[in-house]
């Protein structure tokens, strides 16, 4: 990846459509021309002498992290579901516990449906910022206004089973703590599922 030197046929070039600059481009043109089909990579040795700090070389660790993040974001959304399941459980458990804080600090000054509904659309806000900045490609089955509108219609169906799930186990003699708990268990499942499978499907 890391070649320093890259040419490239001036339309594959526009097709790739790169967003990185710096040290991203590098992980995001890796990853991106990896998945293009008959594509033709030819590599040719070359001699390379990188400058120093002396010379005027500004390469920091914020580059080094940057460049990996770069690479997790661009490969993620085309991994086998096992580890994109295991890469939404952390993206799922910071907005669950975000979920769960909120819902624990509005219960005490408001009713169960609005401190259930607060928090869940807060923490759904939350999680599309990670899941598109982490998981899956913004707007890859839908463009602009449109994902965002498919994205909380799709949580409002979500939102109505949890709050019936956290009701429901309030009835059946649960502390509301373990009833929220139960029923984010059940939301972050049907949650990978429909961003996976409707909201962030692409072909490739």
């Amino acid at each position: 990846m890391e070649t320093c030197y890259k040419l490239f046929d001036t339309k594959m070039l526009q097709s790739l459509k790169l967003k990185e600059k710096r040290f991203g481009f590098e992980p995001e043109v890796t990853g991106k021309i990896s998945r293009i089909p008959k594509i033709r990579i030819y590599e040719v040795g070359i001699s390379y002498y990188g400058r120093t700090y002396e010379e005027g070389k500004k390469i920091g660790w914020k580059d080094g992290v940057r460049a990996l993040y770069c690479i997790f974001k661009y490969n993620a959304p085309y991994q086998n579901i096992s580890l994109q399941f295991l890469i939404y459980l952390i993206i799922g458990g910071v907005s669950a516990l975000f979920n769960l804080l909120l819902f624990l600090l509005l219960i005490k000054t408001m009713s169960i449906g609005v401190s259930t509904v607060i928090a869940f659309y807060s923490a759904a806000v939350l999680n599309y910022i990670l899941c598109v900045n982490f998981l899956f490609n913004k707007n890859a089955r839908w463009k602009g206004w449109k994902e965002y509108i498919i994205y909380f219609l799709s949580i409002t169906v979500i939102a109505a089973i949890d709050l019936g799930s956290t009701k429901g186990f309030i009835n059946m003699g649960l502390a509301p703590v373990y009833s929220k708990a139960l029923a984010t268990v059940i939301g972050l499942a049907l949650n990978f599922l429909i961003r996976k499978y409707f909201i962030f499907k692409s072909d490739r």
